[in-house]
């Protein structure tokens, strides 16, 4: 148990430094200073620096951040649409509860959806694409070996990606990107314990051997297992891993 803690401590703090570092963000030339702010106050709340049904107060975040109250509060309404916080009359935004119920229907349409944008996407991707994606398992395998997990995040990530971004369908991509944040609130958790993330890459790397060899139906049947399996997962550990 100690060990898994650590573990996630330390998973953790490789999102944080790769997502959190305000003053890289705020120094950032090719984002405005608005879409800096939004991408702080979304990973706080994605990376669970901000837990489901925390009150964010817009004075503390504007003095923490440097900036005006007023570009909290329009990047907090932004948050609001996109279904991370709730904004209660009178009292103020908070970090948007998420029920069982909510899981349920976001992994049910993530699975129609991503499976259905791997059959469209086996059949379009080219050598170099599968040879980057395979170098980045190789890694990853390496990595679990010695109980490091953040290489098995990033072929995690890229295989996924490779697979959406080459589905050829705009729409598509869209819709199965809309939840991306919520899929991450809960990858940060559960790929965090390392015997997890190993069981993880192995039913990735299945479902890459599918693709090497262009078997897309295969593909798309292993990864609606995948994440028919990712939804159980979280739900029989809701509550440590939502609120914990």
């Amino acid at each position: 148990m100690e060990k898994n803690k650590k573990h996630k401590i330390k998973f953790v703090e490789f999102y944080i430094n790769a997502n959190l570092n305000i003053n890289k963000r705020v120094g950032n030339d090719h984002q405005n200073l608005g879409d800096q702010i939004y991408e702080i106050v979304k990973n706080k709340i994605i990376y669970h620096e901000f837990k489901p049904g925390d009150r964010i107060i817009d004075k503390h975040l504007a003095e923490e951040l440097g900036v005006s109250r007023s570009l909290v509060r329009q990047v907090l309404t932004i948050l609001e649409k996109e279904e991370l916080v709730t904004l209660i009359p009178r009292t103020g935004f908070y970090v948007k509860e998420i029920t069982r119920r909510d899981v349920e229907e976001i992994y049910d349409i993530r699975k129609l959806l991503e499976t259905y944008a791997t059959e469209l996407a086996v059949p379009r991707l080219s050598n170099e694409d599968i040879a980057r994606v395979s170098k980045v398992f190789e890694e990853a395998r390496k990595d679990l070996e010695k109980d490091k997990v953040e290489k098995f995040i990033e072929a995690d990530a890229r295989l996924h990606e490779m697979l959406i971004n080459n589905c050829g369908n705009e729409r598509l991509k869209k819709m199965v990107n809309k939840y991306n944040n919520q899929y991450i609130f809960y990858r940060v958790i559960d790929l965090s314990r390392v015997e997890r993330a190993k069981e993880s890459y192995f039913e990735h790397y299945k479902i890459f051997k599918a693709v090497k060899t262009k078997k897309a139906e295969l593909a798309a049947e292993l990864m609606a297992q995948h994440i028919e399996n990712a939804k159980n997962i979280i739900l029989d550990n809701f509550n440590s891993y939502t609120f914990g």
